[in-house]
């Protein structure tokens, strides 16, 4: 099955699981960006409950594709991110092992906003080690720009979608999969639980073999 979503900054849980229950992931890059999305943002779990952490953007970026939403020019804002990370999880159990692979994407320059997401969603599926083929929508001929037009180019007959937009794209595919998802309730670095957090989360603080195991217990494929 083929999944389609677009991508976003150290995605969610339902991001993950559903690259799991994939057969192959194309990041909708080519979809417009959107203000007060997970296109540029993140939950941290921190003491106080959590937190976001967002990419500054240049002004006007409401609407453009996310490959070329140009990433503002706001000093220091990969080093507050980092530290952020550091500050809340560097006392998980698995923290320490994915640190500096983590810490390799705030010592690069990003100039849009396609690139780091992209690349935030394949380090979380590496650190989950999960090895579903991803590839960008911006990669393909033509560069589509919906589910539909996605899955025409690929030859895709067969698609997996989150459960809030299959609905939508029923008709994008001869057949056409929701992803049912219920947020497992787990072990958290701070007194309680606050779900939403960024996948890390969940991976910094059981591993990736007990996190997958989850995920695969929470998610559910219907048919549309």
């Amino acid at each position: 099955m083929l999944a389609v979503v677009p991508p976003e900054y150290f995605p969610r849980l339902e991001r993950v699981a559903l690259a799991l229950r994939a057969g192959r992931l194309v990041l909708a890059d080519t979809f417009q960006y959107s203000r007060q999305s997970f296109h540029n943002r993140t939950r941290l779990r921190n003491p106080q409950g959590w937190q976001w952490i967002s990419v500054p953007l240049r002004a006007h970026q409401h609407g453009v594709p996310i490959d070329q939403a140009a990433v503002g020019q706001l000093r220091g804002w990969q080093r507050r991110h980092w530290r952020a990370f550091c500050y809340n999880y560097r006392t998980t159990p698995y923290f320490e092992f994915f640190e500096p692979r983590l810490e390799e994407i705030f010592q690069q320059e990003w100039t849009t906003l396609g690139a780091l997401t992209c690349a935030t969603v394949l380090l979380t599926l590496q650190l989950f080690e999960i090895d579903t083929p991803v590839v960008r929508a911006s990669e393909l001929v033509g560069r589509p720009a919906s589910v539909a037009a996605i899955a025409r180019v690929l030859a895709a007959d067969t698609l997996l979608l989150p459960e809030n937009t299959a609905a939508i794209d029923r008709t994008a595919a001869a057949q056409v999969y929701a992803l049912r998802f219920k947020e497992p309730v787990y072990r958290q670095n701070f007194e309680g639980f606050v779900p939403g957090m960024t996948a890390l989360d969940l991976l910094f603080n059981l591993g990736p073999i007990e996190a997958r195991a989850l995920l695969e217990a929470h998610s559910e494929v219907m048919p549309v």
